[in-house]
């Protein structure tokens, strides 16, 4: 199945929170699931609510079926929790990381910025959202991304945005390192990873 590029806000409305990352989600105005309303209300197995619970993960960070697939491979091939395994393995991408920076208002704009070739990881440019960051690398911006005017609208912006423990970030020269893992507490509350390893699992 092919990465989601509908209406952002349709996933929200859909799964009862805010996945697009936007102040004006739609869900804030429309808090229904689209579509019409049933006659009666169904019941949702333990099983769909383990599929809704990973469709909710995959849709935030705009992953396709194969892509999160291999994540879950890889967390559950590690030591520890696997669901707080999978959920670092994410927030370690590297457009998730320029997201968690400020420098997007999304995940969707944080990816954008890095496949235009706007971001640099220890100088050197990286236009793979799918990258992982490790611990005690720098994150810049290009010189090409230094002269866009995106880059100028995020200096000013950049001062009321909130920036996570695990990362370091110069607000002044817009440049950020991670300096240690992210884990729990460090994603949405809203998501429940041990309920997408139970999904696998079966």
């Amino acid at each position: 199945m092919a990465r989601y590029i509908g209406p952002k806000c349709r996933k929200c409305r859909r799964y009862g929170v805010s996945l697009c990352g936007t102040a004006k989600c739609a869900l804030t105005r429309r808090p229904n699931p689209p579509g019409p309303r049933p006659l009666r209300r169904r019941k949702i197995s333990d099983r769909g609510l383990q599929l809704i619970e990973k469709q909710k993960v995959r849709y935030a960070y705009g992953l396709m079926e194969g892509q999160f697939r291999r994540y879950l491979e890889r967390a559950t091939a590690r030591e520890g929790v696997a669901g707080h395994n999978l959920m670092r393995l994410l927030e370690e991408r590297l457009d998730n990381v320029v997201y968690r920076m400020g420098f997007g208002a999304t995940r969707s704009q944080a990816r954008q910025i890095v496949t235009h070739g706007l971001i640099a990881v220890e100088g050197k440019k990286l236009s793979i959202p799918s990258a992982r960051v490790k611990v005690g690398q720098a994150i810049s911006f290009t010189d090409r991304g230094r002269k866009s005017g995106f880059y100028k609208i995020l200096q000013e912006d950049i001062a009321a945005r909130d920036i996570p423990a695990w990362i370091e970030l110069d607000r002044q020269n817009l440049t950020g390192r991670v300096i240690a893992e992210p884990g729990p507490g460090d994603w949405e509350s809203f998501f429940n990873p041990n309920a997408v390893i139970e999904y696998y699992s079966r």
